[in-house]
């Protein structure tokens, strides 16, 4: 699946809107546990995670930061979610000790994922993939945005959403429903 996302509202909404999926999903005992966000610095992976949580039970007692120095944190939401960013660790990595014995009623969401092995990926998970696109609709290079950032907020996002799994297949066509309803039925 993917979308264009035209401004930081449209990210906002869109993890508002993976939420109440997961919500919905979750009462009915399909519960998808686990999101790798990809994309590069300023993409919005953070934002996004925000405007997610945020939509959640129990958010009023979550401040959402990026976890790239402290790499993990957890918040009181229900289901509680636990926040990781990998980037400062190295690649072909395991997955840190402490979100390793997490039990399966929490949410793990997971910022730069790539740094992860292939063995310890979750094999079902949905991969959140945005790019930052210029006023032609052509990614950037990374380069471009760090010399950039402060118009970097008002760029258009390309998201492209991949399930793995049964459970996360389920997942993306209850999403894709959804968003069919909502403000990106463009």
């Amino acid at each position: 699946m993917e979308l264009i996302l035209e401004n930081l509202e449209d990210t906002e909404k869109f993890g508002q809107a993976l939420a109440k999926v997961m919500l919905l999903q979750k009462e009915k005992g399909k519960f998808l546990n686990t999101i790798y966000l990809f994309g590069e610095m300023g993409a919005g992976k953070t934002t996004l995670t925000r405007a997610f949580v945020g939509s959640l039970p129990n958010a009023e007692n979550a401040e959402v930061a990026s976890p790239s120095f402290t790499i993990c944190h957890e918040y009181p939401t229900d289901p509680e979610v636990y926040h990781a960013d990998l980037y400062r660790l190295p690649d072909n990595c395991d997955l840190p000790e402490e979100l390793q014995e997490l039990e399966k009623k929490i949410l793990l969401l997971i910022e730069w994922p790539e740094r992860l092995s292939l063995e310890v990926r979750v094999k079902n998970r949905l991969d959140i993939c945005i790019n930052i696109l210029n006023d032609k609709n052509v990614k950037k290079s990374s380069h471009e945005n760090i010399d950039n950032f402060d118009n970097l907020c008002e760029k258009k996002r390309q998201v492209t959403v991949f399930a793995h799994g049964e459970i996360a297949q389920e997942f993306e066509t209850e999403l894709q429903k959804y968003l069919q309803n909502c403000f990106l039925s463009k």
